[in-house]
This record gives structure tokens, sequence and C-alpha cells, in this order.
């Protein structure tokens, strides 16, 4: 099980893996703890394609299975995790572990598959 700076780490290393951000800075003072790990306020400053504003992106990191989600629909805090709790309830409630199984979607119409279309429509997506 991660703890908070275990998944603070986690994430800088998927977004710098993966995005063209000049600068990443996680907000610990919004950080918002859930008995499924956190929602993270990471700061974003600048790119390569000259942009100097900063923006704010919700990231959800699952401490369980180290799953780290973000969103392309912007939600409130409150919102986004209501979403992912929901999400990983019925996931649970069905023993087909949605959490670990995002996209892509090999899988037929199975419950799984259903409940990782559902994340995707929401806007939900893995960082990997």
């Amino acid at each position: 099980m991660l703890t908070a700076e275990e998944a603070q780490q986690l994430i800088l290393t998927r977004i710098k893996a993966r995005q063209d951000a000049q600068t990443f800075l996680i907000v610990n003072d919004r950080t918002i703890e859930r008995p499924f790990g956190w929602l993270f306020f990471v700061a974003v400053s600048g790119s390569n394609t000259t942009s100097t504003e900063t923006t704010h992106r919700l990231i959800i990191v699952n401490k369980h299975v180290e799953q780290v989600i973000e969103s392309s629909i912007e939600y409130a805090p409150e919102r986004l995790i209501d979403i992912y709790e929901a999400l990983l309830a019925e996931s649970q409630a069905s023993g087909k572990n949605w959490c670990l199984t995002m996209l892509p979607l090999p899988w037929g119409r199975s419950e799984r598959a259903r409940l990782a279309k559902k994340a995707n429509e929401l806007g939900l997506r893995e960082i990997r």
C-alpha cells in the first residue's frame, strides 16, 4: 500500500514520462484523503508550446493498486471523487476489479468492460 509521499512520486514519475510541461508541483495543502487514496491538485507551469500560464489538474491515486487517474472533463474536486468512488463501489460489488482494468478494453461485454466503458465516458483515464 502506498504512502502519500510515494503516491506523489508516482504521479510525478508518470506525468513527466508522458507530458511536455516543464514544471509540475503538487499543491499539498489542497490534497484530499479518502479510504481509497488521495485526490491531488497538480499545478502545471509552462510547456514546450510557449505557454507560461499555470493550470491545475486533479489526479486520483488509489493507494491499494497504484492506479493513477485523471479526467479529460473538468470536474469539481468533490464531484470527481464521487464519480471515482461510485465506480470503485460498483467494481467491488461485482468483484470485477474495474480499478485494475482501465483502458484499453480487450474484453467482451463483460461487467468489467461495462465499468471501464462507463469510466471512459465520464472522462476518466489512467496515467501509466
